[in-house]
């Protein structure tokens, strides 16, 4: 049966993404704002469709990539090196992405049960992103420890590899881009499933 879905039910995710918007057209950091903004409009989009999948979801995408902003963009740990500094300045660049990417990859992996233990009355779902985002943080894993292996190996053993460390940059803004896209997937879905894609009404529910 068709749902009647009032305007105000996305007024906030209007507010964040229109919000966003004006911030971004003055912030340098471009990737940075339009995935803390997307991920950000699906986690509210959840918590309004009161689905818990989603909202679960996105907060567990959420965290490894703000980990890191607040991590290497703070200066807490410094991304510049010098020659002699190099092995080991970018050995902890690569592990401490390396531990940040395997920390989600656990609970990514058992979200459904961790969800249903943490919320027994909520309908918690296995859905179609449950399958693919446990992936693309292995994914993650992967890229960090071979950069890491590929890092001591140029620098302490002298071998002329860069395959991983030019494409890290590159294999990371692919997995976020993945990352909301399957979110934005299944956001559409749920929402068709609630209210068959119903136009929002500016009437009052009744």
């Amino acid at each position: 049966m068709k749902k009647n879905f009032s305007i105000r039910d996305l007024l906030l995710p209007y507010a964040v993404i229109g919000v966003g918007l004006f911030v971004l057209y003055d912030i340098r950091y471009h990737f940075f704002l339009i995935y803390i903004m997307t991920i950000s409009a699906i986690l509210v989009v959840g918590i309004r469709l009161k689905d818990i999948n989603i909202s679960t979801l996105a907060i567990l995408v959420a965290i490894p990539f703000s980990l890191e902003v607040i991590v290497f963009s703070s200066g807490l740990i410094s991304l510049s090196s010098t020659e002699s500094s190099r092995l080991l300045q970018n050995s902890i660049i690569f592990g401490v992405h390396f531990l940040i990417n395997l920390s989600v990859v656990f609970p990514l992996t058992h979200r459904v049960e961790l969800t249903k233990k943490l919320f027994p009355k909520a309908k918690v779902r296995f859905t179609f992103a449950d399958s693919i985002l446990p992936w693309l943080a292995i994914l993650g894993v992967f890229m960090s420890f071979a950069g890491l292996v590929e890092n001591y190996l140029r620098h302490a053993k002298g071998v002329n590899s860069t395959i991983f460390f030019y494409s890290f940059d590159v294999s990371g803004y692919i997995i976020y881009a993945s990352n909301c896209g399957v979110l934005l997937v299944l956001t559409a879905l749920t929402y068709k499933e609630e209210y068959d894609y119903a136009l929002p009404s500016l009437r009052k529910k009744r």
